[in-house]
């Protein structure tokens, strides 16, 4: 095949549109992938050996550079071009992705969008300048840019998959699905856009198809890393744990050269965390994430000056950002919150850029708020930009490092102090976090490093609960949901990609152990169910014995819970609201203390019920003291009635002491901040022990 300048001698030259390779970890936002290319060379009839042709020869040429990364190449050719032609749209096309990858975004994109006014009808510089818009969550003018290189070019694949991803951020799910198979139809082998089909499918509950899809890119893509952490968590979703070992194997040796250089690996923090017990390791997942997303979000050099609120105020604005104020575990925790706020001293303002689904969990929330901020539609800038104005003086994050997060808003420090808590069991990893809210069983004080945050240890749980949450009076009896009447009833009502092998196994040989015992499991996906039981099987036990359930509205779920005779924790991440929720209905836990915040949570619940009999912490201990109780009927009886008196006097449930000691944490660092110190840690006394109160409370820092 003749390369061009063999063609240039004999012929006019036309051009021919380079074929973009996209690249994925150019661009990530709001947990999108963004997918930018190289510049296409414009179609032009040029003279041979005029000065035309020299410089689109040139220009084509430092696009190879370009896409084959050799960016000092690039650079060589195309610095003296900028600086002689800087109207010339070719080039400031070309540069504007040079600068993109040299990681100089704010000169990128100054460069894009003069190369997008030179030549509107560009499709890939319109589609160019979209990527890099949302890169900085600038969301709906990314949406405009990437609808009109489709109208430009409807084969624009690039620019289809971006507004996929836009409209799957907003929830738009059928729409994303719709521009994700347009760009398959137009390149069947582009294995992001079948990796990001695989993640909408995903989202409807089309595990199946999200399974294949992720196959798909793989084998188009053996090692695209973001397809293989998603596939992996898929495949714990329903439960197939057959290909998991050489799955997660293949992902450590794709993403262990990347964390070793404290780069984004493509493995997300929420699946380190679902997957290994490693506190060392998590962090490094999450401070490289949170590394990438900070790069991202500089470029829109926004800085918010906090000095000239300092000083003396009658009240702490607190503002509290999540995407869970809606019927989710994270909103019944919390809800009973915001109204016990003391109004003398706290102003308190709910952000939320989540689903409004109507729930009373949403309604109640928004009602207990001074101020209930909507920032569904608001960019990363605009919604930065109102906490400030709003005067936040600390921000509490309760989301963290899960699917459709909005940490892009905290990462341009809107609020002098920042907290993340609650929603992510573990470190984000992020410089833009001053403080983590934890207690002394999830994260000791010997392990303090394995977080970048400083600490805020609650005097007893981390987790607050709802101390008003009800439960329904209707009657429920075993036969209503096929639970034997005599039979030894284990529960777990777990998220399905919280069960692995290693647990289940164990669970297996207490159904062995246990005649007529069975196991209550939650309904979460016929995929599910089908995998668990042929597992059952393998290991000896009839698949009868496993009984799943679907969902209820809470206070129904919490009646029909009390009918089990004890609940199962798991095993890398604890049941967190699941163990409170089985507590709270007096059913007691048998819980896993492992290694790292994730599986420590039970253990944090039990020992503020002062029940840390039932915490374990080996396998081999778990499966005796599980058999213990399951042998002596009487021990258990008399746990439940413990548990029952206990459950309204000690600390786990007593909403009211847990928000005074926030409130004690929240003046504390504030105090901290105006003194002009840096954060430093914070040990919480609990002012006001209860006689009953299971130990002495901590005291406080020196």
């Amino acid at each position: 095949m003749p390369d061009a300048a063999s063609e240039a001698a004999s012929a006019p030259v036309r051009m021919r549109p380079t074929a973009g390779r996209r690249n994925p970890a150019d661009a990530a936002q709001l947990g999108l992938e963004l997918i930018t290319s190289a510049p296409a060379v414009a179609a032009v009839m040029v003279a041979p050996g005029s000065p035309e042709a020299e410089h689109a020869q040139r220009i084509k040429t430092a696009v190879d550079e370009l896409q084959a990364g050799n960016l000092e190449a690039a650079g060589a050719i195309l610095e003296p071009m900028l600086a002689a032609r800087a109207e010339d749209f070719e080039t400031l096309h070309a540069g504007a992705v040079l600068r993109l990858r040299l990681g100089r975004f704010s000169e990128a994109l100054e460069l894009m969008q003069k190369a997008v006014t030179k030549n509107p009808g560009d499709a890939q510089a319109q589609q160019n300048l979209g990527a890099m818009l949302a890169r900085q969550g600038r969301l709906e003018e990314a949406a405009t840019y990437f609808t009109r290189a489709i109208a430009i070019d409807p084969r624009n694949v690039s620019a289809q998959t971006n507004l996929g991803l836009i409209y799957q951020s907003r929830g738009q799910i059928e729409a994303a699905t719709a521009c994700y198979k347009k760009a398959i139809a137009v390149d069947p082998g582009m294995a992001e856009g079948h990796s990001r089909l695989a993640a909408a499918l995903k989202d409807v509950g089309d595990l199946p198809g999200a399974i294949a899809s992720a196959r798909r890119a793989l084998e188009l893509r053996p090692n695209y890393p973001e397809a293989l952490g998603n596939l992996i968590h898929y495949l714990q979703h329903v439960c197939d744990w057959r290909d998991l070992p050489a799955l997660e194997a293949k992902l450590d040796q794709l993403t262990g050269p990347a964390l070793m250089r404290g780069t984004k690996s493509g493995e997300t923090p929420l699946l380190s965390i679902v997957r290994s017990a490693d506190p060392v390791r998590n962090l490094r997942v999450a401070r490289a994430a949170s590394k990438d997303l900070l790069a991202s979000m500089a470029s829109l050099n926004m800085h918010f000056p906090h000095d000239r609120r300092r000083g003396p105020r009658k009240k702490l604005t607190i503002g509290y950002l999540s995407g869970d104020f809606r019927n989710h575990p994270v909103a019944h925790l919390v809800r009973g919150l915001f109204q016990r706020h003391d109004r003398s001293r706290f102003r308190v303002i709910g952000y939320s850029y989540g689903p409004d689904d109507g729930s009373v969990y949403r309604s109640h929330i928004a009602a207990s708020c001074d101020l209930f901020v909507d920032l569904r539609s608001t960019g990363t800038a605009a919604g930065a930009r109102r906490i400030y104005e709003d005067g936040v003086d600390i921000l509490i994050e309760i989301t963290g490092y899960v699917a459709g997060h909005r940490l892009d808003i905290p990462a341009l420090r809107p609020a002098p102090l920042q907290v993340s808590w609650l929603g992510f069991p573990g470190s984000t990893g992020a410089g833009f976090f001053d403080y983590a809210i934890v207690d002394q069983t999830v994260l000791p004080q010997s392990q303090a490093t394995s977080f970048s945050e400083r600490l805020i240890w609650m005097p007893h749980s981390y987790q607050i609960n709802d101390s008003g949450q009800a439960i329904s009076a209707k009657t429920f009896r075993r036969a209503d949901f096929h639970l034997p009447e005599n039979g030894f009833v284990f529960c777990c009502f777990n998220n399905t990609y919280k069960i692995e092998p290693k647990m289940f196994d164990l669970w297996m040989r207490l159904l062995k152990a246990v005649p007529g015992s069975v196991l209550w499991l939650l309904r979460s996906n016929a995929q599910a169910e089908e995998n668990l039981k042929r597992e059952a099987v393998a290991r000896g036990v009839a698949p009868e014995r496993l009984l799943f359930d679907g969902k209820l509205p809470k206070d129904q779920h919490l009646a029909r819970l009390a009918l089990a005779d004890l609940a199962l924790d798991t095993l890398i991440y604890n049941g967190h609201t699941t163990s409170s929720d089985a507590l709270w209905a007096g059913v007691p836990v048998v819980g896993f203390s492992g290694t790292h915040f994730a599986n420590r949570v039970s253990a944090s619940l039990l020992t503020n019920l002062g029940l840390q009999e039932l915490i374990a912490h080996n396998l081999e201990r778990y499966e005796a003291l599980v058999l213990e109780l399951v042998r002596d009927p009487a021990r258990l009886r008399g746990i439940r009635r413990t548990l029952a008196e206990r459950r309204m006097r000690w600390p786990l449930f007593d909403t009211d002491r847990f928000v005074r000691n926030l409130e004690a944490a929240l003046i504390g660092i504030w105090n901290l901040h105006e003194a002009n110190k840096p954060p430093s840690p914070i040990v919480v006394a609990d002012r006001d022990p209860m006689e009953s109160a299971p130990f002495a409370p901590i005291p406080p820092a020196s």
